[in-house]
């Protein structure tokens, strides 16, 4: 059989159609090269199996040729570009960071409830609100991309995953590669009167090797509340067992509220193009109560509500092989837990950031790429790129020469 014929059509048709994809214009653009720094102590190799890599181009290869299971950590340093100042530090685009001008604990559930229209007109419509005319910058449009390309599936399929710490809502939410884990600018959620979130009930005992929330908790915090005597007989004038409980509000654990769901209607243009001051607090329309915006407070664990989705968080960080940070300042719950695995299970970690280098040490493989995000990640995604193209023409050229052996 004479396989000469058909195959020189379609398979040097396929190498050259990989040739022209690697000519057209990715959805971002970069202006220089971040500065590369390896943090591997040269003095000492601890085992052949933990040598890392100190550069995008060999994180690019853990990528695409070594198919390793990548979690993506971004912090604020991420949406500098965009206009949105950072919570931490300072930057060249804004002249302060949020906390160098506020006391952290402003947002807590605590500071909250002593006043929230004041809370509101404050602190968060102030310093929490989006600028008009905020758009994803070149960092998002890459990260926006990589995880695109996890969701091709098949051979060619990356297994990148992201966890932001953003609320901007700057990267578009997929859940299959993407959890907000800090919330989101626009939702509201209800939260209780009194916290029954006590730390001495921790299940930190349980065999998990990642520990974000605590899920004691969010079973208990799931349950009905119980009634006082005179709510009962308020609610049913009985003490029958199934008005010994009541429901909580969906939205306190469970849901959120956009702006258009809120009460009253005169709130909500205000909350919608974030400018104050309101008249009135935010309502839920299921239990009346004051609104929180779905934003994850300081005093608030991850178990809080199932919007910071936790148990997922953790099953991604257990499974991940290569984890990398962009723009964070390593000040919250969700890097130190992060930074804990990845010495425990000898994954390397890369941080790509201006500023907060990682030191390594015999048990954390830390790289740092110096560089903002808006560099970084577009050449990131651009080495990327490259191996798929290449690894495409490797793998047509393979088909090119088993086809021959056949004439």
């Amino acid at each position: 059989m004479d396989c000469t014929s058909n195959h020189s059509c379609s398979d040097v048709m396929s190498i050259q159609q990989d040739e022209d994809n690697s000519n057209k214009e990715l959805p971002f653009a970069f202006s220089s090269s971040p500065v590369v720094s390896s943090c591997k102590q040269q003095t000492q190799k601890r085992r052949r199996s933990s040598r890392g890599y100190s550069s995008l181009v060999e994180l690019a290869k853990e990528i695409v040729t070594n198919r390793k299971r990548v979690v993506l950590i971004t912090g604020a340093g991420m949406s500098v570009a965009s206009g949105i100042r950072p919570f931490r530090g300072k930057s060249n685009h804004q002249s302060e960071a949020l906390w160098a001008q506020h006391i952290w604990t402003t947002a807590t559930r605590e500071t909250f409830r002593k006043n929230p229209l004041e809370w509101y007109n404050g602190f968060w419509l102030p310093c929490l609100s989006l600028p008009p005319s905020v758009q994803p910058n070149a960092g998002h449009r890459a990260v926006q991309w990589l995880l695109g390309q996890s969701s091709t599936g098949g051979a060619e399929g990356l297994n990148i995953k992201m966890i932001t710490q953003n609320v901007d809502g700057l990267l578009s939410p997929n859940p299959l590669h993407t959890i907000e884990a800090h919330g989101r600018l626009g939702l509201y959620k209800c939260i209780p009167d009194v916290d029954s979130d006590m730390d001495s009930e921790s299940d930190d005992d349980d065999d998990r090797p990642v520990h974000l929330g605590h899920r004691r908790k969010w079973k208990r915090g799931r349950k009905p509340q119980s009634e006082s005597r005179s709510s009962r007989r308020r609610y049913s004038g009985s003490s029958s067992s199934k008005s010994n409980r009541r429901q909580k509000c969906p939205y306190q654990t469970e849901k959120s509220l956009a702006v258009d769901q809120i009460e009253p209607s005169s709130v909500r243009e205000n909350l919608r193009r974030g400018k104050g001051p309101l008249s009135e607090t935010p309502k839920c329309p299921h239990c009346k109560k004051t609104l929180a915006p779905q934003a994850l407070l300081f005093d608030e664990g991850y178990h809080s509500h199932d919007f910071y989705e936790f148990q997922k968080m953790e099953e991604w960080l257990a499974e991940a092989e290569v984890i990398v940070f962009v723009g964070t300042s390593f000040a919250v719950r969700l890097t130190e837990v992060t930074l804990e695995h990845a010495r425990a299970k000898d994954i390397p970690v890369y941080n790509i950031n201006t500023h907060d280098m990682l030191s390594p040490t015999n048990i954390l493989d830390a790289y740092n790429i110096r560089g903002p995000a808006e560099e970084t990640l577009p050449l990131l995604a651009q080495e990327v790129a490259e191996l798929q193209r290449n690894s495409n023409i490797r793998r047509t050229s393979k088909r090119l020469r088993q086809r021959e052996i056949c004439t």
